[in-house]
């Protein structure tokens, strides 16, 4: 049985650095000069010093290559002529959030209304990954199953060691300071899409929300598209980075589809014990030794990663996204963005130095864009 041929879309935030190292608020020059090259595929944040970017629906890994590598390079160009740098991580090593200007939106004013400073400290920078499931119960089912791979995820993921100048000891801080909104974390299991409904309709009929969009857990049914979005990954530094997670991603899902074709569930488990491995993946990245709560022992993330693309093998073909997954490997053999950070720190005692480390891995394989 062959793989379903699902669609992806890939969000990125990015950090736009200066020649001081330092965070720059730049977005609004950046969005005029922008406009006639990426259109509404380049947005704003809260914070004046990130600038966040979306792929077109994409048929394949192949096509979302294409589409990373030209907004990552048309970016970096736009931001050149003014001396600024295009950097992918989860945190900033030291730039403060007490310095940085609020973007004017009426959104994002009302947000500060309603969370004060739990969305001001928010100088965090994400990977999301839509994968595109058209059948609204095929969709709540592959969330259920898909929330135990969320760990793993992150753990691949892992780009944020360092907050305010200092070495937190965790892989990814960027999850404590996510942690501090409402509505984030594990998924609850849905018995169907129409309890989903039924619970986003009761938060907006009680004025806890204004709708799904302000649902922000770590897989998500998105409110607008036909999609789930794993919203739990630190921002990639590389585009290998960006496209081995979107493709695990899609292959996830992928395989849990021609599961349940085959009437082979696979077991769901509480979000608390998903919890325990996601603090696993915080503290330790490719480093942490994750439960397999079937077989109730701990298990090193390197080799989960192995048994990982095992689980996936039979669809990737399919999916034409073997390449990327396969990049796993290196990841598992390299360590992550946290770790390349880490060593670059130990090695010059400079965090301006991994400022620079990241912001030429964030260019590493795109194409430089001449812009007319």
């Amino acid at each position: 049985m062959s793989a379903p041929r699902l669609t992806i879309g890939i969000e990125e935030e990015f950090q736009i650095v200066d020649g001081d190292r330092q965070l720059k608020s730049h977005i609004d020059t950046l969005l005029l000069a922008a406009a006639g090259r990426l259109g509404d595929q380049v947005k704003p944040e809260m914070l004046q010093s990130v600038v966040e970017i979306g792929t077109r629906i994409c048929r394949d890994i192949g096509e979302a290559r294409e589409e990373i590598a030209r907004l990552r390079g048309t970016l970096a160009a736009l931001l050149r002529p003014a001396g600024l740098r295009l950097a992918s991580a989860g945190t900033h090593p030291f730039s403060h959030w007490q310095d940085q200007q609020v973007t004017e939106r009426d959104r994002y004013k009302v947000l500060e209304e309603e969370l004060q400073d739990v969305i001001r400290e928010l100088l965090i920078f994400g990977l999301h990954v839509h994968v595109g499931i058209p059948d609204r119960e095929r969709r709540i089912e592959v969330m259920n199953e898909a929330r135990y791979f969320l760990p793993h995820l992150l753990a691949i993921s892992t780009s944020s060691p360092f907050w305010l100048a200092r070495d937190t000891g965790l892989r990814s801080y960027r999850q404590v300071v996510w942690g501090r909104f409402p509505r984030t974390g594990i998924p609850p299991e849905f018995a169907s899409y129409d309890e989903f409904e039924n619970y986003t309709e009761l938060l907006v009929r009680t004025g806890c929300i204004d709708d799904g969009k302000k649902i922000w857990w770590d897989l998500r049914p998105h409110a607008v598209f036909p999609t789930i979005e794993f919203r739990i990954c630190d921002a990639a530094t590389t585009i290998d980075e960006t496209l081995c997670i979107a493709a695990l991603a899609q292959a996830i899902c992928a395989k849990l589809l021609v599961l349940r074709d085959r009437n082979l569930g696979f077991r769901k488990y509480m979000p608390n014990l998903i919890q325990e491995n996601k603090w696993r993946a915080i503290r330790g990245g490719m480093d942490a030794k994750l439960i397999d709560f079937g077989r109730q022992a701990e298990v090193p993330m390197r080799e989960l990663a192995v048994e990982l693309l095992e689980f996936v093998d039979d669809v990737v073909d399919d999916l034409g996204s073997r390449r990327e997954c396969e990049h796993l490997l290196a990841i598992a053999r390299d360590g992550t963005s946290a770790d390349r950070q880490l060593r670059v720190w130990k090695e010059t005692g400079h965090l301006h130095a991994v400022v620079d480390a990241v912001a030429e891995e964030t260019l590493r394989g795109v194409p430089e864009v001449v812009l007319d």
